[in-house]
């Protein structure tokens, strides 16, 4: 999460400017250059992710670009209220799943599952909710599966 926050990732733009040649488009979407800001949140797919997200979190917003997003999720992170610790933990492993998600369809071929990811990070909050008690409640209201 710290190298994605720095935007020191090694997307394909990165590599190119290395001298690293591969193919430049997007893991995803097939179609634009995969550089950091389109791989997250500017691709449509990793931006229907996050919004599905958002609102499963009862969150009516409109998505932004990643400085937005990883400002407002900071933000929520510097709370103690439960829904906001909820929330920054469901950003950080979007990211962290995006990442891993783009490699193997990278590198392995296997084909992006938006709902697997969802289901995976319901997963592991609820799993995580037995360890933070001011979780309990907020994850109640949260028992289905985005």
């Amino acid at each position: 999460m710290w190298l994605a926050a720095q935007q020191r990732l090694a997307t394909v733009d990165r590599l190119l400017k290395i001298g690293i040649q591969i193919p430049a488009a997007c893991a995803f979407c097939g179609y634009n250059l995969e550089s950091f800001n389109h791989l997250f949140l500017d691709c449509t797919i990793t931006k229907q992710l996050w919004s599905r997200l958002c609102s499963w979190l009862v969150y009516n917003r409109i998505i932004g670009d990643w400085k937005t997003e990883l400002k407002w999720a900071c933000k929520r992170a510097k709370s103690r209220a439960g829904t906001n610790a909820i929330t920054s933990c469901v950003f950080a492993m979007t990211v962290i799943l995006i990442w891993r998600e783009r490699n193997k369809s990278r590198f392995e071929q296997a084909k992006f599952d938006d709902s697997k990811i969802c289901r995976e990070i319901v997963l592991h909050l609820h799993i995580r909710e037995k360890d933070i008690i001011k979780w309990k409640e907020a994850l109640q209201q949260l028992n289905w599966v985005p």
